[in-house]
């Protein structure tokens, strides 16, 4: 279940009239009498039903992405989200009140937050959630009065009319609810869950090109090193928009006679991939939508399993299993990925222009980035663990700022390698630092050199073998 609908990046979702209308009924005929009979409310009915309602829009917001690849929802993504959220509910001693609770916790965590982030608020802003909250509707009059009895913010007349600013113990709750949600892997999960909103809106046959301009060469010399016979069963893992499968030959490898399964989980993505299929007539080449740590394929299936540059988005000892038990007794498993956790800080002219990111990643303790490689090693010893014969090599390449707009695209949306910083970032400044670091890459592109602008990468490729006896 998913209350942040906050978390989608700039294009605003739709709902469908006719989902509006179902969601409606179902409040008045299912989840209101549902509340009543369940255990003692946690505030007013029509304040949980509304926090019901959230939960469930963002559930079918959620869905409508992951499984789609799109922002409108409808009908059926809404009676799934509410199958989802009255599945919780059965499961829960407390019943909707526990929908309530994980409302109030996250919602709270993201109003003292907000004030945290910006020292103050003016009250309108704080109220329409305008900078922080513009997922939910109405005026929070109830949330503030309750922060202002409880103590944890205070409201004072400062020239321009009312502002909302923290108490030391709203401090103090602040902290608290950070650790709980941290521990609980909210904060996480919400990366996560931005990521998957984001990446498939890159168009990175594009992209790519500009900010790795060896990487054509790059992925077809590794493809060369495949020995794919025409006949065989092979499997992409993480196949994007179809870049090695049907852009750099990757299916030609494999020939009409053979088969070629592309796998990824994103629908936007395979829909690209679809119609390049089509307009080149190909086949051979079945599109498949699937995670990488849960291949929806038998045991010993291919001749030959391959993921380019995709590995270090999944859980990587999970995929190399799941890659190694689809691939027959002898048959090949291979990965090309990016260097280990690359740091883009290496490219001159990148250290300054993220120092926001930097900044924000000193404040709060985190790490400068995440999803941007496998810890040095941890490819090859993975491969180790489930195959034989394994061969490992770098390949070099560079990677280029010189087109800034590319480059912030591909490290923000393509690869959304801050998003641990930016999801804790208040909505409104989110999208104003990202115009802001648009900004600055046109202006630092004019007053650097093409050395200081690029870096030179050592591409990970690796090799196994499937144990005969397995």
């Amino acid at each position: 279940m998913v209350l942040d609908t906050w978390m989608n990046s700039e294009r605003e979702e739709q709902i469908a009239p006719e989902a509006l209308e179902w969601l409606a009924d179902a409040e008045t005929q299912r989840i209101a009498p549902a509340v009543v009979a369940g255990p003692p409310l946690v505030g007013r009915l029509d304040d949980v039903v509304a926090a019901v309602r959230e939960i469930i829009l963002g559930t079918a917001l959620y869905h409508a992405q992951k499984k789609w690849g799109r922002r409108t929802i409808d009908c059926p993504d809404i009676e799934i989200a509410m199958d989802r959220v009255e599945a919780f509910v059965h499961r829960q001693r407390w019943g909707w009140v526990a929908l309530r609770v994980l409302y109030l916790v996250v919602s709270t965590h993201e109003d003292l937050s907000a004030l945290a982030y910006y020292g103050s608020m003016r009250q309108d802003d704080f109220l329409m959630g305008t900078l922080h909250r513009p997922w939910s509707e109405g005026v929070f009059y109830g949330q503030l009065t309750h922060y202002r009895r409880l103590g944890f913010v205070d409201v004072q007349y400062r020239g321009q009319g009312d502002t909302v600013m923290l108490t030391p113990a709203g401090h103090t709750l602040l902290a608290q609810l950070r650790d709980l949600l941290e521990e609980s892997g909210e904060f996480a999960w919400r990366a996560e869950a931005q990521r998957w909103t984001i990446f498939g809106e890159l168009d990175y046959d594009v992209v790519i090109p500009h900010v790795f301009p060896e990487a054509t060469r790059l992925t077809v010399d590794f493809l060369s090193r495949l020995e794919i016979a025409p006949g065989m069963q092979v499997l992409e893992v993480g196949c994007g928009t179809g870049r090695a499968t049907i852009d750099l030959g990757l299916c030609r490898q494999v020939g009409e006679t053979g088969r070629l399964v592309a796998l990824d989980p994103s629908r936007a993505f395979l829909d690209r991939l679809e119609a390049k299929r089509q307009a080149a007539n190909i086949r051979h080449v079945e599109v498949v939508q699937g995670m990488a740590e849960h291949l929806p394929f038998a045991d010993h299936t291919f001749d030959v399993c391959v993921a380019v540059a995709s590995l270090h988005f999944t859980e990587i000892a999970q995929a190399v299993k799941e890659m190694t038990r689809v691939t027959k007794p002898g048959g090949l498993v291979a990965a090309l990925c990016p260097p280990p956790q690359t740091d883009f800080r290496s490219i001159p002219m990148v250290a300054l222009w993220l120092r926001p990111l930097a900044d924000l990643a000193e404040a709060w303790d985190l790490p400068f980035g995440e999803r941007t490689g496998l810890a040095a090693g941890v490819l090859e010893q993975t491969f180790q663990r489930h195959l034989e014969s394994v061969r490992y090599t770098t390949l070099p390449s560079t990677v280029s700022a010189s087109d800034p707009d590319a480059f912030l695209a591909f490290v923000l949306k393509g690869g959304a390698f801050y998003q641990n910083l930016l999801c804790r970032v208040p909505y409104a400044d989110r999208w104003d630092l990202i115009r802001r670091l648009e900004r600055a890459g046109q202006d630092l592109i004019q007053h650097t050199t093409l050395e200081e602008q690029t870096a030179p990468l050592a591409n990970e490729a690796v090799f196994g073998r499937v144990p005969r006896s397995a």
